[in-house]
């Protein structure tokens, strides 16, 4: 549990007999601890509540899957219950009972008695329960059901049928997870108040009138006034308010107003009064957001979108915020980070984190919480669900954009046309119903937008090893493909939506504290590779202490990584000048899944100053198809420059430094207009001598007047080799049935590689296979080197597997491939032991499942995912009956000889293979 047990017997204690007095404020705050029990068998009654005396006490607001671990995964009903003590109410005042949220169905009762009840798990809800208080002490309670997971565990309403998001793939919530308080009003009152506000100062209000059946105390007039955010009125009127009106409205126009951007996210207030006493106030912006030509524009200028997906978890108080401070201070890390905007991932946030965001100037997607299967009763939900948000959170400057659902999740897009019909209908319906954008599915995996205001897509590649599927990928996507709509002729795409890549990250693992937080011991869907329980024990037991100091130095490499990995995706992403932005998964990491910016505790990662400077209006990328050079050969990057800064650009300049080398030049830069992405030119240069192979970037910066517009990071990064070939190598031979090698045989010719002669004792065999040749190799005390593609049987347990298999693409789970660089083959090769784009050219498609833990030493490269699981090797040395065997899956056959980090690692294996240093690791024949 997360409080002491003497500290909660106090609690239980206080909150059952130190009743809240509470008579002059006209809000009562109801935050703060409440009595708690659950009810598994169903059969507590409010009446009864009074004489439990094993309840708990919990704060709310919270769930009770964070305050209480035996009930981490308890799904049914619970009782909240406290004690408040009101003075009777003033004649023509209402006591309303206000909850900002409750997880899932709550049926509320006071003094025992049924107030009304509520269906949702995160919008407000109010009660008008003046008829059952009484002055002095009052009972409050609420009965909580939520039906959890498991298939129609509950019954009805089932799960799999209301909205809520990612709480199956991380942890449920339940209960008061937001505030709760009661209000004293009066019956004739104000109901939410809208106000939509333009950039242009143009505004229109809305002002629902509540008679709760009451009779008007009079004549009444409606009074509304704007201030800005120095407290002077800029706009006022009033109105007469009519018998039988349901609402008073106003419009108007404030002359030069200070719109809300990202910049300077200025906010005014909106104060409605009733004559008769009652008034709402709410702040605002003035602020357009609209697409046009398939760009975005905020206040009538361009913008690039550089959005975080946010899961909006917390680690000890899960869906709950800590404090607004708390987010706040989030908000402003996420525009120190770059970004500008948040895509609150389907969940309906706290109404804290907007204001947050309102106050921070960061804009904010988020989206229905989806529900698992379409059914007239979830599609009421999500409609119901909309309406409420739009009700809620209409007065918010941040939000620019809501979807409907996300990857098709809770409809079958791709196999029903009803549930086609059904999203297009609610996309016109969600056009009439919010004032946002609105993007009907967040796409993924072959499902695909039917009628939508943005074109995103989502896509995850592991970075270096699949960068050439990312960059195919979003080559198309910036081709506006046809895929990005329905291909069953029933979409209606305009043409003119701005394309996104709404999803896309890499992993980097966190230091989480001491003691480990209660999620490191679980798994998402029974799926071993995320769990994080056991990371140092597997990281001692595979050796990883001799590449890494600790734990720590690991998985700051890994961060490291994730930044090389982003820099590259972004660079790809900012050189289409038809990509109009992205969203990279994710904010902060969340449980188990470790792809955050920040950790889960809100700390930024290694690379988070790097990370901001790549992360701007303006940015330089350079693009090279290849990375790995000879002395000699010529390089050529091309230089592109992405402007979406809204200042005026009337030319400038692009140097360029090759770092650690005297090779620098420059290119001119002509006037660009805001929103615009073009090629520069070239930067060209010849490989210099060097002695060893060695790295270098290509340092790129924009000047203009004097000032620093852009510059690049640690990308594009060259490495160069000497042209040496091998001295007096030793004679090769090949078993190669399916002719696999047969590029390699003439290639290795090419470099004075003979075939044997009848003298060599032990000459070197390269085969494609493992099979009665090579034992037989080996059996007799040959050298064998096995370059695998193909899925096959080494030994028992020891098997070649396709990273196609069991998630070993690392895709999803990030992949990290590593090398033993201070011993051979890499020791005069190797530059880093989590390597970069130098192995892009033998990036491996397989993969050597079954070294045991206790032999890693000799695996001499491998690769391990997310939490150091799944630990297989790429090159593997071994002993083999009298012989000696090195199998790898490195992609060598197809890059040696034209790759020069290929070339030179094959060579060291060849020469590794004859060495006098065997192996501990001995596979049976």
């Amino acid at each position: 549990m997360r409080h002491h047990f003497l500290l909660a017997a106090i609690l239980a204690v206080s909150c059952q007999a130190g009743p809240l007095y509470a008579s002059a404020p006209k809000t009562i705050p109801l935050d703060g601890y409440w009595n708690f029990i659950p009810d598994p068998s169903n059969s507590v009654e409010a009446a009864g509540l009074g004489a439990i005396l094993d309840s708990r006490p919990i704060p709310v607001p919270s769930s009770w899957q964070a305050d209480f671990d035996d009930l981490r995964d308890y799904a049914g009903v619970a009782w909240y219950w406290r004690p408040v003590t009101l003075e009777a109410p003033e004649p023509g005042d209402v006591f309303l009972l206000r909850f900002g949220a409750v997880d899932y169905r709550a049926e509320v009762f006071v003094n025992g008695f049924k107030a009304g009840g509520h269906e949702g798990g995160y919008l407000p809800f109010e009660l008008d329960v003046t008829s059952l208080v009484r002055a002095g002490t009052n009972q409050l309670a609420v009965r909580v059901t939520d039906p959890g997971s498991k298939p129609d565990a509950m019954g009805d309403p089932r799960y799999a049928e209301i909205p809520h998001g990612k709480q199956n793939w991380y942890v449920q919530t339940s209960g008061l997870w937001q505030s709760v308080e009661l209000e004293i009003r009066p019956a004739f009152r104000l109901g939410r108040v809208h106000i939509s506000a333009g950039a242009d100062g143009r505004f229109s209000i809305s002002a629902p009138v509540v008679t709760a059946g009451k009779a008007a105390p009079g004549p009444v007039s409606v009074r509304a006034e704007i201030r800005d955010h120095g407290g002077k009125t800029v706009w006022e009127d009033s109105r007469p308010w009519k018998p039988g009106e349901t609402r008073a409205e106003f419009s108007g126009q404030v002359v030069r107003p200070m719109p809300w951007d990202l910049s300077n996210p200025a906010l005014y207030s909106l104060t409605v009064r009733l004559s008769s006493g009652d008034e709402e106030v709410t702040p605002f912006g003035f602020r357009s957001f609209e697409t046009r030509g398939g760009k975005f524009f905020l206040n009538g200028k361009v913008l690039y979108l550089r959005g975080a997906l946010d899961q909006d978890f917390f680690p000890d108080t899960i869906y709950t915020p800590p404090s607004l401070a708390a987010l706040g201070d989030e908000m402003r890390k996420a525009k120190q980070l770059g970004l500008n905007l948040l895509r609150c991932h389907i969940k309906v946030p706290d109404p804290r984190y907007l204001e947050a965001a309102d106050e921070a100037g960061i804009l904010v997607w988020y989206e229905i919480p989806n529900w698992d299967k379409l059914t007239p009763a979830s599609q009421a939900r999500a409609t119901e669900t909309l309406r409420g948000m739009a009700e809620r959170d209409w007065n918010h400057p941040s939000i620019v954009l809501v979807s409907v659902i996300n990857e098709s999740w809770g409809a079958n897009l791709k196999e029903a046309a009803p549930d086609r019909a059904w999203l297009k209908q609610t996309y016109e319906q969600a056009k009439k119903i919010v004032p946002w954008l609105v993007d009907d599915n967040s796409a993924c995996c072959d499902n695909f937008h039917l009628e939508t205001d943005v074109a995103d897509y989502h896509q995850y590649n592991s970075i270096p090893d699949f960068a050439a599927d990312f960059d195919r990928y979003v080559d198309d996507l910036a081709t506006r493909p046809g895929w990005l709509f329905s291909p069953y002729g029933d979409a209606r795409p305009r043409g003119d939506e701005p394309l996104l890549l709404s999803e896309f990250g890499n992993w980097g693992l966190p230091h989480p504290p001491e003691p480990r937080p209660w999620w490191f011991s679980r798994t998402f869907a029974s799926n071993p590779m995320t769990l994080p329980e056991g990371v140092e024990k597997r990281f001692r037991d595979y050796h990883y202490a001799s590449l890494f100091k600790d734990y720590n130095a690991l998985a700051e490499a890994t961060e490291w990584h994730e930044f090389a990995s982003l820099e590259y995706e972004i660079a790809s992403l900012r050189w289409h000048s038809e990509i109009q932005g992205y969203v990279i998964t994710e904010f902060t990491d969340i449980n188990w899944e470790s792809n955050g910016l920040m950790d889960m505790w809100r700390r930024p990662k290694v690379f988070a100053t790097e990370l901001a400077k790549i992360q701007q209006d303006d940015v330089v990328v350079a693009r090279a198809d290849r990375r790995n050079f000879l002395v000699g050969e010529k390089v050529s990057a091309t230089v592109y420059f992405s402007h979406y800064n809204n200042l005026p650009f009337q030319g400038g300049t692009v140097r360029w430094e090759l770092e650690g080398t005297p090779l620098r030049g420059s290119l001119p830069l002509a006037a660009k207009e805001p929103g615009s992405t073009s090629a520069v030119g070239k930067a060209e240069f010849t490989v210099p001598a060097v002695s060893a192979p060695s790295k270098h970037l290509l340092k790129l910066r924009v000047e203009a007047g004097g000032q620093l517009i852009a510059e690049n990071v640690s990308a594009p990064m060259f490495y160069f080799y000497p042209t040496a070939t091998p001295e007096l190598p030793p004679p090769v031979s090949f078993h190669d049935p399916a002719g696999q090698l047969r590029r390699l045989v003439n290639a290795m010719r090419e470099r004075d590689y003979q075939a044997p002669s009848a003298n060599e004792a032990f000459p070197v065999l390269i085969s494609s296979v493992f099979d009665d040749v090579v034992k037989r190799t080996l059996q007799g005390g040959g050298r064998v080197i096995l370059i695998a593609s193909d899925p096959q049987t080494i030994a028992p347990g020891l098997e070649i597997v396709s990273r196609s298999k069991d998630e070993l693409s690392g895709n999803w789970i990030s992949s990290f491939l590593w090398v033993r660089k201070s011993a051979a083959p890499f020791k005069a090769l190797a530059f880093d032991t989590l390597p970069g784009f130098e192995t892009q050219a033998v990036t491996p498609e397989a993969v050597i499942r079954g070294v045991p833990p206790e032999e890693f030493d000799d695996v001499l490269s491998g690769i391990f995912y997310g939490w150091i699981h799944s630990s297989v090797g790429t090159l593997v040395q071994a002993q083999a009956g009298k012989g000696r065997l090195l199998i790898t899956t490195f992609a060598l056959a197809s890059a040696y000889g034209n790759d020069p980090f290929a070339t030179r690692l094959f060579d060291a294996m060849v020469n590794l293979v004859v060495s006098n240093i065997p192996p501990h690791y001995r596979i049976p024949l």
